[in-house]
């Protein structure tokens, strides 16, 4: 057996972001998600409490002209505040942990002293194929990414023990449309994970969904999977 989380970065950014994430939850395949604090909409992620095997992450932003342990530690307690428990999660905002200096070995030392998983510093093999800019959010948008299609070989990438296929999905809104390039383009996300015919793909390929607190005790030790 094989596993695969499905995470939708950016809850928080916006109210419509965070509904089509909830509705992905419910009626797709997003297992986890992760929380961008100092956004507008934010403060909605005390209410995923309300789904239990929606695991919930810190969306990591490290901006530029901050001090890097000081601004991770003020964003980690302003997650608990909010969501009200550690990050089940933890990955970084438009960036790669070695995209600053120290970033790296500030995330390493969390992951080691609380066995929080973090997106490209552990087992899990990452997958960002399904989405329709770079990673850092750059580049030329390309929409062929986030169809079913698209989706499916994001899919077929999952080839390890255990696999996360990053998304954006949401709704888009005025607000989204003003703040940032990659807007409609989250409803397209959205609609190919709402497809009814991915999570019978998934099964095709020997995969199960799983979210990040199911699959702590591997990501964090050499403990086997059953």
């Amino acid at each position: 057996m094989k596993y695969l989380i499905i995470n939708a970065d950016d809850f928080g950014y916006s109210h419509s972001i965070n509904k089509g994430i909830i509705e992905g939850h419910l009626d797709g395949i997003i297992t986890s998600t992760t929380v961008l604090v100092d956004a507008i909409a934010a403060h909605e992620a005390k209410n995923l409490i309300d789904y239990p095997n929606l695991s919930v992450g810190l969306h990591f932003y490290p901006k530029p002209d901050a001090d890097l342990e000081k601004e991770f530690k003020r964003q980690l307690g302003l997650f608990e505040t909010i969501v009200g428990h550690k990050p089940d999660s933890i990955d970084t905002h438009k960036s790669l942990p070695s995209d600053q200096k120290n970033m790296e070995s500030i995330l390493r030392t969390y992951s080691k002293e609380n066995g929080t998983p973090v997106r490209r510093l552990g087992k899990t093999k990452f997958i960002d194929s399904f989405c329709g800019i770079s990673l850092h959010g750059d580049g030329t948008l390309d929409e062929t990414k986030v169809t079913v299609q698209g989706l499916k070989n994001a899919i077929d990438e999952a080839t390890e023990k255990v696999n996360e296929i990053m998304t954006h999905a949401g709704y888009c809104d005025d607000y989204l449309l003003s703040k940032s390039s990659y807007n409609v383009t989250r409803e397209k996300e959205l609609k190919s994970i709402l497809d009814p015919r991915i999570k019978p793909y998934i099964a095709s390929k020997g995969l199960k969904l799983v979210n990040w607190v199911q699959l702590k005790d591997f990501v964090s030790t050499n403990s086997t999977l059953e």
